[in-house]
């Protein structure tokens, strides 16, 4: 009784093997008695299996001891008859364990595939070098989207709309999109302006060709998480609440801000035809589109 209560209707199943155990067989048997549980009540469930403490392999070892582990659980998983599953091998003292949690939280995310579309559209939309959702209580990575000078959506300029060419220099994303309405982007800058001026914003000279700066660390997401996680604990300790920051050197601008209820964006653009307050205009009109892909988890 107590098998079918725990292991029915069950989505998601995550299950640990310490690296360091000495009782392998009975782990495995544990594990072959899992797996047949959960074939029999939810055999549609999908398994993420996490081989932790693998910085106490020496690293040499590493990778060959990680094959050999995840061969023995793909065997064990197709003798019971259990196709939806995923290893990772983990270690609380490296990335590891920040891209495993990621990829699960993905996984709790329906229309996935829906939702990196439009974030490829707003991403091209922004004229982003690169956009990431983050979950907004741990910082875990759900999504992102990047572009790169072989993007022909991108690149080619000439081939766009007066109003997609207004957006990304002049500043809307809403205005055709989801009725966002909107004021003129001139004013946004501080300069004023005809108040009877339409949404669309007046199209400045086409700009250059702009070449994008290919992503050099892998790890990014990781470092970043990591930083801004310091930085709110940092903000509760001044009894301040962090809803967003930018960053800006002579490359890129950062800008990281509250999204849905649930996540946090952040935008990375390094062409400086972008105006900022383009940027920030675009994240605020977004805003109720993606609710409609993010659920509340």
């Amino acid at each position: 009784r107590d098998r079918e209560t725990i292991f029915r209707s069950v989505e998601l199943l995550i299950y640990v093997f310490d690296i360091e155990s000495n009782s392998t067989e009975n782990d495995f048997g544990h594990f072959r008695g899992v797996l047949e549980a959960i074939e029999e009540n939810s055999p549609d469930a999908r398994i993420f299996v996490l081989i932790h403490k693998m910085d106490l392999v020496a690293e040499e070892d590493r990778q060959v001891i990680l094959e050999d582990r995840t061969e023995l659980i793909a065997k064990t998983c197709r003798d019971c008859h259990v196709e939806h599953f995923q290893c990772f091998g983990t270690s609380i003292w490296d990335e590891t364990l920040y891209k495993a949690w990621s990829e699960i939280v993905t996984n709790l995310i329906p229309n996935m595939k829906l939702l990196e579309t439009h974030l490829k559209k707003f991403c091209t939309l922004c004229d982003a070098e690169e956009v990431v959702l983050f979950e907004r209580a741990t910082f875990l990575v759900i999504s992102h989207a990047s572009v790169d000078s072989n993007d022909e959506e991108l690149d080619s300029i000439g081939g766009e709309s007066k109003e997609d060419h207004s957006n990304r220099y002049g500043g809307l994303m809403g205005a055709g999109d989801e009725g966002g309405g909107g004021s003129d982007p001139n004013d946004a800058d501080g300069e004023g302006g005809d108040k009877e001026q339409t949404a669309v914003a007046t199209v400045p000279p086409q700009p250059p060709r702009f070449q994008r700066t290919a992503h050099f660390d892998a790890h990014r997401f990781e470092k970043i998480s990591n930083i801004v996680k310091q930085f709110k604990l940092s903000c509760g300790k001044a009894q301040s609440q962090f809803q967003g920051m930018q960053v800006r050197n002579s490359r890129f601008r950062a800008f990281m801000d509250a999204f849905t209820a649930n996540t946090y964006i952040m935008v990375i653009v390094s062409n400086p035809a972008v105006r900022t307050q383009a940027t920030e205009w675009n994240i605020q009109q977004a805003r109720p589109h993606f609710e409609k892909f993010i659920p509340r988890i």
